[in-house]
């Protein structure tokens, strides 16, 4: 039987033997020409030397693996000038010289390893009868080679993290296409000049604000035309206003007091103040807890770190040089350089509670009269609440005017006036969420939320000035206005807010990729899309992989 007929890649050979065994498919064959071609001289002998077997793993048929055992023979080179007086017949449609699989079965597990893998492509290959193990797989991936892509007209540049804050790799996009073209392996100027510098023919790069990709673009494609990333824009711009939230934390707590005020009854408000007053005229001085001394110590703590960084600082060390001498984060050094002062740390951030479903109900039987705790518990648990007693306990501590007696509760609650019980406090807002709360639309807030950001505008002239500027520069971004940025870079140099003159100083450093970004309709968005595809390749492997072959999966996928 000819297989040729079947299988292409089998043309010059012949079945002579068909083994079927429990676990595989044997296949004997022979090669029907009577000749053979020496790899030196390409002279072509009939004369026959010797044979030897040769054992090739090929595609499954089904489930069932196959495997070929090839007669190979031996010729004698005719030409008495050839350094090879003796050769092997090659194969080069059906398998590599040397190789001990055929070409299909090879890149079947190529196209395995590109999609899962090593691990996870070798167990599903095995699976499916094409037998090979993970180090294979990645064997096969890694010698296989990448396609050529054309030079790109419009190039996306970002980084991305090989390894989160200390490692940091290139990723280049081919933004009509829709497509990555390569990956670096660092993020330097350097290399990014080198690859413009092989790859001429484009015309223009979207970037973020880097100064290295910057410098990289400007040396390797001096023509291209640099476009900012828009939404890096507004981030920054969002930045420096955090920056100022920053140094006016006692604002943000002011406002959630007037929030309270604003939105709490005023009779209960009365009451409330009243009966405070009247706890601390009548009691004595709290004694410190274990939990006070121990903010207390940990607050000392960070303003000697703060004191250090800020010595470091003035003696010229560069923030990196600080984090690892003090032994804290780099974002850490950057943010308290960036402030005038130490800075309190935030409150935590509020958690919800299983509790908080059947809060209502618990205000409700507290204002009828029901001041017991474990009486509370006990009815909300028959409404379904799976919690602790000691979770209503520590709850309704902080409605009480005075410390609530023990034991059950009188026969049909006590005749005494009722205690309202004190509503939740607004949450003090971070610089970040109060970041947000300024830049988010009037109309898209709570009322709560409206009433926080009309006090901070109201009690603060600079914070006024600065969320005018920050919307300002929204407006000029978004509508895509490159006639108004001029003029708002002059408003936020003569506003003397420290943090929007050092914004727009850098931005007027960068002017021409700014205005380009108002001008063109590129941006980084989609740069941003292939880089997390790039993360989910990233965690299939589980970190394990080198950045070859990431690199081969990246861009076998696009």
């Amino acid at each position: 039987m000819r297989l040729a007929t079947l299988v292409p890649s089998f043309v010059g050979l012949r079945l002579r033997q068909l083994v079927v065994t429990q676990d595989q498919l044997i296949l004997v064959v022979s090669p029907t020409r009577r000749t053979a071609r020496c790899p030196v001289c390409q002279r072509r002998s009939a004369r026959i030397h010797s044979s030897y077997e040769r054992s090739l793993v090929d595609l499954p048929i089904g489930d069932r693996p196959v495997r070929l055992h090839l007669r190979v023979r031996r010729f004698r080179c005719l030409n008495q000038e050839c350094t090879r007086q003796i050769f092997a017949e090659r194969f080069p449609r059906l398998a590599p010289d040397y190789g001990r699989r055929t070409h299909a079965h090879r890149l079947a597990l190529v196209d395995f390893g590109l999609a899962l893998g090593g691990s996870a492509g070798a167990r599903l290959a095995n699976r499916r009868g094409v037998l090979g193990s993970r180090a294979t797989v990645l064997r096969c991936l890694r010698a296989s080679p990448i396609g050529t892509v054309a030079t790109p007209r419009v190039l996306g540049v970002d980084d991305w993290a090989r390894t989160r804050g200390q490692i940091y790799g290139t990723i280049l996009v081919d933004l009509e296409q829709h497509r990555p073209v390569d990956l670096l392996e660092d993020r330097t100027a350097e290399s990014l000049a080198a690859w413009l510098q092989a790859h001429p023919g484009v015309d223009v790069i979207t970037r973020d604000r880097s100064g290295a990709y910057a410098e990289g673009a400007r040396h390797g494609a001096p023509h291209a035309v640099q476009v900012a990333d828009r939404f890096h824009l507004l981030m920054n711009v969002g930045e420096a206003l955090e920056r100022v939230l920053g140094r006016k934390r006692t604002l943000l707590r002011d406002a959630a007091r007037v929030v309270d005020q604003s939105v709490m009854p005023l009779r209960l408000h009365e009451e409330v103040v009243a009966s405070s007053a009247s706890r601390a005229a009548s009691a004595t001085v709290r004694p410190s807890t274990r939990h006070d001394q121990e903010q207390r110590r940990r607050r000392a703590e960070r303003q000697e770190q703060y004191d250090a960084v800020v010595a470091l600082h003035q003696q010229g060390f560069t923030a990196s040089r600080i984090a690892r001498e003090m032994g804290i984060g780099r974002k850490t050094v950057h943010r308290w350089l960036q402030t005038s002062h130490f800075t309190e740390r935030a409150p935590a951030p509020h958690r919800p509670s299983i509790l908080e479903p059947y809060e209502p109900y618990l205000r409700e039987q507290w204002a009828a009269g029901c001041h017991n705790s474990l009486q509370l518990w006990r009815e909300i648990r028959a409404r379904g609440f799976t919690g602790a007693a000691s979770l209503v306990r520590r709850s309704v501590a902080r409605w009480r005017p005075e410390p609530g007696r023990s034991g059950p509760p009188a026969r049909g609650y006590p005749p005494h006036e009722a205690t309202p019980p004190l509503p939740t406090p607004t949450r003090v807002r971070s610089p970040r969420q109060a970041r947000w709360l300024l830049l988010r639309p009037a109309d898209d807030l709570r009322p709560d939320e409206q009433a926080y950001r009309q006090h901070l505008l109201e009690a603060d002239d600079e914070l006024r000035l600065v969320h005018d500027l920050a919307e300002a520069f929204g407006q000029v971004v978004r509508e895509r206005q490159p006639e108004g940025l001029d003029p708002w870079l002059t408003w936020a140099h003569e506003s003397g807010v420290p943090e929007f003159r050092e914004f727009a100083r850098v931005m007027r450093r960068d002017h021409a990729a700014v205005k380009a970004a108002l001008t063109y309709e590129w941006s980084n968005g989609q740069t941003e899309g292939q880089i997390t595809r790039l993360k989910y390749v990233k965690r299939q492997m589980y970190g394990q992989a080198s950045f070859d072959l990431l690199r081969k999966r990246v861009l076998s996928a696009a």
